[in-house]
Formats: C-alpha cells, structure tokens, sequence
C-alpha cells in the first residue's frame, strides 16, 4: 500500500482534518529522516505510528509539533496553515502569529515526562494556563485538580515529581497536556520508560481518553495497546510510510513484507 492511499472507510473521516500533513521531507546533513509522508488525522481518530529505531517516527512527531521545521511539504491544523510548498519545493512556515496559534491546537506528552522538577504537580499543570492562557488562578488550580482527579492523583497536587513513580509523573504529564484544551495529543513512546507495571498504569489513562474520544496520535512499540486502542495505524520504515490501515488489520494481517517482518518479533497478546 503506496503512502498517497488514504485509509480504509471509518466513520470519524468526515468533514475537516484536524491535522493534515502532505509530502513531508526532513533531513539531517545528507541523512534524509522523511522522504515523503502524508497523514490525515480526524477529529476522535486515535492513530498509531509504529516501526524500527530510526524509520523516522520521532521526527514526524517532532515536526508535526514544531520542534523541528519540514524542509519540504504542507502541514495544516484544521484551516491554519502552518507551512506550505513553495515552487522551488522548500517548506514555507507562517509567521509568529500562525505558529503561535497552531500551538494552542495540539498537546504533547514526552516519553521522559519532561516536568518541572521545582515545581509541585499542580504547578505542573497549571503553570502554562496561568503564564500563557491567562487564565484567572482560582480557575487553572480549579482545572488542575480536576484532571489531577481523573488522571488518579488526587492528594498529589502538592508533591514534587520526584516524590512520584515513573507512572504517576507521564499521568502528571498528560493532565498537563490536557489542560490546554488540545484538538490533539501526540504521544511519543509514552511507556519507554516504565517498567510493565507502571506501563499498565499509563496504558489505562490513554484507553479512558480513546473511550472519551480524545483525538491522539501515539508512537508506541506496545503493539498489542495499539491493536486495541488505535483506530488506524501507520507502520514506518526508511523514512516511509510502508503499510497503513485499521489498526487491527495491518497488525494481524499485514500486507507488506516488511511489515510482516517487523510485526514477527513480537508476543501479541
């Protein structure tokens, strides 16, 4: 299956991309990481992105969130155009404003949790709505605990992250994400660093907000969580977009080879 294939009928493709990226390319030197890749992701999709160490899944991820620019092709949150194709084949971004705005749009949660370590956990959460929202302070703390609440960390507001296990740090780290009110949440191996109890713990939080919903898009090499949680999937390799469909499908019944070979040394529950 070509990278230009769209995916297979599901309900949620309708109307407006929330993300949409076309012709991707990034390269390092003379290492060119994307060679080419589009996605389409919906409002509610839950898409996952798996593949070897070094097929590109990284970088897509960070330049879909702008901590890297595209040297070549378009992307779009929603009706913001973030970057666009010039005649010469080079990424033109939009200014401040447009990339200022496209920040709001998406929230990302690092596989190495990324907190502040002199901050409590509600500060965590609640330091980008107070200092960037502007949001009134009774209101993020009111917002914080809330998702404190529900990311299971009730009476943790005051602690600092390392007085929290691995889990409980990545579940601080997804309310903080949440907090912003995203249209999507990009996570990038959140599991790496756990051990498979912890893991389990995040793993959960992340099927509650598929069950919510929550539009993600999810680097992961858990391929048993991505066959049950993700809707669609994309399997990377060589900076290309090998094999792509429902999730279910391309990992029980992949297509291409390459696919198959990956997919073999895993223990799929």
């Amino acid at each position: 299956m070509t990278d230009a294939a769209k995916m297979p009928d599901a309900p949620s493709s309708e109307g407006n991309a929330v993300v949409t990226l076309k012709d991707a390319k990034k390269s390092f030197g003379s290492n060119q990481v994307l060679k080419g890749i589009s996605l389409e992701v919906y409002q509610g999709d839950v898409l996952a992105i798996i593949g070897p160490s070094g097929g590109g899944k990284s970088t897509l991820l960070r330049c879909l969130t702008l901590l890297e620019t595209l040297d070549g092709g378009d992307l779009r949150y929603g009706d913001l155009i973030v970057c666009e194709e010039n005649a010469s084949g080079r990424a033109v971004y939009g200014g401040k404003s447009t990339i200022a705005s496209a920040k709001t749009r998406f929230g990302l949660v690092f596989q190495d949790f990324n907190l502040f370590p002199h901050f409590s956990v509600l500060k965590n959460v609640t330091d980008a709505l107070i200092s960037v929202q502007k949001m009134p302070k009774e209101q993020a703390l009111d917002r914080g605990r809330e998702l404190l609440a529900k990311m299971g960390l009730e009476g943790k507001e005051d602690m600092v992250p390392c007085e929290l296990s691995g889990g409980q740090q990545q579940r601080v780290a997804i309310a903080r994400a949440l907090a912003m009110n995203p249209q999507v949440l990009y996570f990038d191996e959140p599991t790496s660093a756990l051990d498979p109890e912890l893991t389990r713990e995040v793993l959960k939080v992340i099927r509650e907000l598929a069950a919510e919903h929550m539009t993600m898009v999810i680097v992961t090499h858990e391929m048993s969580f991505a066959r049950d949680v993700a809707d669609k999937l994309i399997f990377m390799d060589g900076g290309q977009v090998v094999e792509r469909g429902r999730a279910s499908e391309v990992i029980d019944s992949p297509k291409h080879d390459r696919t198959k070979a990956f997919l073999s040394g895993y223990q799929l529950q």
